[in-house]
């Protein structure tokens, strides 16, 4: 195990990818730590943080064959931000659609990043496509045109409580929805 430590993350990953435990272990013995900050102080929650942990290193186990990844730091926090938006109760402030858009692209660089966001983008469009009428022009008045939701209101002549509650909703209901886009193998 000692000789792995030496190793740098791309010869970690050649090795994961091959199947290599010893190079598994040196990668979460090099991060697990890393992932453990950012967890513990959007939780506090010892418990919850280490079960967060274990769940990203057991998929980066089983998916080390089929994913490439490039830089295994900004894979791993990436993965340990969206298990904590998944674990965050639903009456906390959620991510915006651009955090969530900026997280996925950091943990992808070179020629996978153009292929995973196009399909991303493809993910997201069809999850917009099928809101509702009414939500689906407020919320793309406020991602693609930035306009608040009392110009929104102003605009369509209807209460600002109106479009807050319905971009609202399809905040929460997108980031359910791109939670699923990064579980899914």
């Amino acid at each position: 195990m000692t000789a792995y430590t030496q190793y740098t993350d791309v010869h970690l990953l050649e090795l994961l990818a091959q199947g290599d435990r010893v190079a598994f272990d040196a990668i979460y013995d090099r991060y697990w730590q890393v992932m453990y900050q950012p967890a513990y102080k959007r939780l506090r929650n010892k418990t919850q943080c280490q079960e967060i942990i274990q769940d990203v290193f057991i998929d980066l186990w089983l998916r080390r064959g089929q994913v490439e990844i490039n830089n295994i730091k900004a894979y791993l926090l990436t993965a340990v931000r969206f298990q904590i938006y998944k674990a965050v109760p639903k009456e906390k402030a959620s991510p915006t659609f651009f955090e969530l858009h900026e997280a996925a692209h950091v943990s992808f660089s070179g020629a996978e990043t153009n292929l995973i966001e196009k399909e991303f983008m493809r993910f997201v469009k069809s999850w917009i496509n099928v809101l509702p009428e009414k939500r689906r022009r407020m919320f793309l008045m406020h991602i693609e045109d930035n306009l608040s939701t009392k110009e929104i209101a102003n605009r369509l002549r209807v209460s600002q409580k109106t479009v807050q509650n319905q971009v609202g909703t399809a905040m929460q209901g997108l980031r359910v929805h791109i939670a699923g886009f990064f579980s899914r193998s």
